[in-house]
Order: structure tokens, then C-alpha cells, then sequence
């Protein structure tokens, strides 16, 4: 099949840009042809860009649609013309402003639209998003297939009117072995002025977009908890994002300014786990988040909040802890339990990393792709399904 990922530019690659990457990894293994078009938001500048040129390094050929403003004809023109020139079997959006567009240009120019979903906010102060997120809704209910990453988001979607058969529950894979194979591009440790790992504190840590939704309060309340009960830890953020300097504040509000590092954004994501004794996690929303995947893969123990995918990825005392969502005492009681027990977290480690193995794998992800792909089309194109290998 010819496949073309559409997605909005960012400046930082987090979930959705991620998953284009392992998608596009994983689809071109298994012999399809893939193409990135990417709506390039100009007023980002040239670090927009950054998705776009991962894909190349990826060997996928790439292109652009220019997006001056939110919506324009001209980007609507352009998009059109973009799709036209492809000609792909099955176009894939990963974005709400792509979803939008692409739904009406679909059905125009009679292409099978799947689109992913992500993850939404739900913000109270944000009307434009808000607005969005609706318009979204709108747009699965015009797609041929709407990919979900868990089963909260299958319920979801259901409710915003999509038909159960056009809804495919497929969790996201990851490349394993390859994850595995970048431990020790980078000593972030050293950087971070901590010790090796087994000497001195346990380092508990984040890895997530510097945003309202991550609940990195939930964090840092926790990790003062902790010490207050004699816990010897600190904590490292990784990540960028527009709480960046209201969580410093809170760190310095919280008397923690010695014991927790802004890590910033770090490429080599395989050595940003390995610098971690526990992985956590305390999003308000998620859809089924790598980092629980990818630090489980690399044997880092999880305590996480049970939000969207989350309850999918962990067996709660097996490869992790799962509390509450936004239970903070509950996550400072997970945590001290974790902390307090190494045999506890060494057999974690070595669940997590066959869960990891066995259940979130970049084939197993493609091998169900490819059927949501073939029913897309054959809804779509009913006389050409099957066609476009």
C-alpha cells in the first residue's frame, strides 16, 4: 500500500510525533510505500521542522503544506493539491487541525481516511482548543476508521456518535530491540551531576511535555512527601513545555530546589530512562503513553496514575503500581512502597520487560494496521479493495 501520514508540525517530538515515526518504521519494514506530509506551521519557525526531518533520516520521503494561520484556503488548496499528487492507498491523520481538513478533502477527492486518536484536553480556558476538539469529533464521525490506543478511548469516541465497527482498538508498538541497542549514547547521569546508579539516592522521574495535563504537581508534592518520611530521593524532569518556569517556582515554593533536576528535552530518549530507579507518571489525560512502554522495555519499574491507556499498559503490582487518578496521597504511598522494597522493584523491572516483549511490539501494531487499512479502503473504494500494493 501507499500510505501517507498527515500530521501539524511541532517543535518537540512527544506522543503523536513519536508514533508517526515508529508507524512509519514499521510499515515500511513490512514492504508499504510511506510518505510524511506535514502541515508546517511557519510561525514556529524552522524548528517545526524537526518531525520532518526525523522522517528523512528514517529514509521517508517528505513534503509540505505551508499554514500561515488555523485555517485558510489556501491551506485548503494546498493540502488538496498535496493529496491529489500522492495518490495514496489510505491516508492516516494524527492531528486535529489535519483531521478537520482532511475529512471534507476525503471524501472530495474519494481517498479512505483513518484517523488516529490521541488524546484530548478538555481544557476549561481554552475555547479555541475546545472548539477543535469538537470539530474533531465531527471529523471521525466522517472517517472510514478511527484508530483508538485504548480502551478508554474506545468508549470515548463511541460516545461522540462513531459506529462501533469503525472503531479499532490498536495500542501502539514500539521498537523494542532498538531502544535497548541506544543505552549509552549519552551519560545523563554525569550531566545531571547524579551518581551511578545503585550509589547514593534513588532518582524518581518524569518524562513528559512540561504541561498542565501531565500533572507534574501531583509529582513534586509526592517527592517532597517522601522526604519528609526520610526517603533519600530526588527527581528529574525531562521535557519542555510551557509550565517550564511555573514549575520552577513551585520546586522553590516547595523547599526541593536541590533535589530535583530540569532535564529539558533529551534525543536520546533510551538514556533518559536508564538514568531513572522509577519511572512515574500523573496525567490528568493520556491515550496509551510510550514512555510506560518504553521505560518497561528498558526494565525501569512505573508507578503511574490510572488514566486512559495506563490501566492497558500496567498489571497494577506486577510490572508497576496503578492509583487513582489525581489521588496524590495515593501516588506518595505507591512510591514509598516502591521506594522502600529493591526486591520489589527488581522483579517489576524484569515483568515490565516481558510485558513489554510480548505485548507492544512494532509488528504486532502493523499486523493490525494493515486490517484497519484493508477496511478503510474496501469501505471507501468497495470495486478496489486490496489494490495499491
Amino acid at each position: 500500500m501507499h500510505i501517507v501520514h498527515l500530521i501539524q508540525s511541532a517543535t518537540q517530538l512527544y506522543g503523536a510525533e513519536r508514533c508517526v515515526l515508529l508507524e512509519a518504521q514499521a510499515l515500511r519494514q513490512r514492504g508499504h510505500s510511506v510518505h510524511g506530509l506535514l502541515v508546517h506551521e511557519t510561525r514556529m519557525g524552522e524548528q517545526a521542522g524537526r518531525l520532518e526531518a526525523e522522517l528523512q533520516l528514517l529514509g521517508v520521503p517528505t513534503s509540505r503544506v505551508l499554514s500561515t494561520r488555523q485555517v485558510s484556503l489556501q491551506l485548503l488548496t494546498g493540502l488538496a493539491q498535496a493529496l491529489r499528487a500522492l495518490r495514496p492507498d489510505v491516508v492516516h491523520s494524527h492531528s486535529m487541525k489535519t483531521d478537520v481538513l482532511a475529512a471534507p478533502l476525503c471524501r472530495l477527492l474519494r481517498l479512505p481516511l483513518c484517523i488516529e486518536v490521541h488524546g484530548y484536553l478538555h481544557p476549561d480556558d481554552d475555547p479555541r482548543v475546545r472548539l477543535y476538539e469538537r470539530l474533531d469529533q465531527v471529523a471521525l464521525r466522517l472517517a472510514d476508521a478511527a484508530i483508538v490506543l485504548s480502551r478508554d478511548y474506545h468508549a470515548e469516541v463511541r460516545g461522540y456518535g462513531v459506529p462501533a465497527a469503525r472503531i479499532h482498538l490498536c495500542p501502539s508498538g514500539i521498537d523494542v530491540s532498538g531502544l535497548r541497542a541506544q543505552i549509552g549514547q549519552r551519560s545523563v547521569r554525569a550531566e545531571l551531576n547524579l551518581p551511578p546508579l545503585g550509589q547514593g539516592p534513588l532518582v524518581l522521574g518524569m518524562v513528559a511535555r512540561l504541561s498542565a495535563e501531565k500533572g507534574h504537581t501531583h509529582f513534586l508534592h509526592s517527592l517532597r512527601a517522601l522526604r519528609q518520611q526520610g526517603q533519600d530521593v530526588v527527581g528529574v524532569l525531562f521535557g519542555e513545555g510551557p509550565l517550564r518556569e511555573v514549575l520552577q517556582q513551585e520546586v522553590q515554593t516547595l523547599g526541593l530546589t536541590e533535589f530535583v533536576r530540569f532535564a529539558g528535552y533529551i534525543p536520546q530518549v533510551a538514556d533518559a530512562y536508564a538514568s531513572l530507579d522509577v519511572l512515574v507518571s500523573c496525567s490528568r489525560f493520556e491515550g496509551l503513553p510510550l514512555n510506560l512502554i518504553e521505560a518497561m522495555a528498558l526494565g525501569i519499574p512505573v508507578v503511574a496514575m490510572a488514566t486512559g491507556g495506563c490501566t492497558d499498559i500496567l498489571a497494577d503490582g506486577e510490572c508497576g503500581r496503578l492509583v487513582k487518578r489525581g489521588d496524590g496521597d495515593a501516588l506518595s504511598a505507591a512510591l514509598l512502597q516502591v521506594c522502600q522494597d529493591a526486591p520489589l522493584r527488581a522483579r517489576m523491572a524484569l515483568a515490565g520487560a516481558r510485558r513489554a516483549d510480548a505485548h507492544f511490539s512494532l509488528p504486532a501494531w502493523a499486523s493490525r494496521i494493515e486490517q484497519v487499512y484493508a477496511t478503510a479502503i474496501s469501505r471507501r473504494r468497495p470495486r478496489q479493495a486490496g489494490a495499491g500494493k
